[in-house]
């Protein structure tokens, strides 16, 4: 292979079946996207397995590529979701779950991560999230999560519906899910899940 060719080169023979130029695009993006994921995941063992799927995934659509845009951006996009979908796992694999945990030297049994979900990092990107949230929001939040509400309870104070209250808890909910994720990684994020603010995942409309 032409040690020259670099960029949007590689890119059209990656879409094209070239697994040197896969290979030459792996060992390029290879070492960040690696310290990308151990941000999130904290695991070093985890984040190869995630970049080694990452990768894998890259080559399974590589008709999709579009070689004329910023490659980059579209790996870390496919990185990124690749960590939620994890997250997701972990909530209900015992083992992931473990594994993550222990890393962080705090015992999976029940009880326990507690220890983590008081951490002083989990608190201040909880109250960060919590502060960003829109007034209306914010106050069906704390009405039904920190207050116990119901959802008929936090409408009637409102004087909105109940579907209104519905949605703006399942988005209030599933912002401070993603920020937590965004700025604390995986491990405070499965504390999030762990604290039953998502007994079955992150919720959807």
């Amino acid at each position: 292979m032409d040690s020259t060719l670099s960029g949007t080169d590689l890119l059209i023979r990656m879409k094209n079946g070239d697994e040197q130029a896969f290979a030459a695009v792996y060992h390029q993006y290879h070492p960040s996207l690696y310290v990308f994921m151990l941000r999130y995941c904290k695991v070093p063992s985890l984040a190869e397995d995630l970049v080694h799927d990452v990768f894998l995934k890259v080559w399974e659509i590589r008709d999709r590529i579009q070689p004329e845009l910023p490659f980059a951006g579209y790996l870390y996009r496919i990185a990124r979701n690749h960590a939620f979908k994890t997250l997701q796992r972990a909530a209900t694999d015992r083992s992931l779950r473990e594994q993550i945990l222990a890393q962080l030297n705090i015992a999976p049994e029940a009880g326990n991560p507690e220890q983590l979900i008081k951490s002083k990092e989990y608190d201040r990107l909880f109250h960060e999230a919590l502060n960003q949230m829109p007034p209306q929001r914010l106050n069906v939040f704390r009405l039904c999560r920190q207050e116990g509400r119901t959802y008929d309870e936090a409408a009637e104070i409102l004087g909105i519906s109940r579907n209104a209250v519905k949605k703006h808890m399942v988005l209030g909910m599933r912002f401070i899910h993603n920020y937590i994720f965004r700025y604390g990684g995986i491990s405070l994020a499965i504390a999030f899940h762990l604290k039953n603010y998502f007994p079955d995942g992150v919720p959807s409309l």
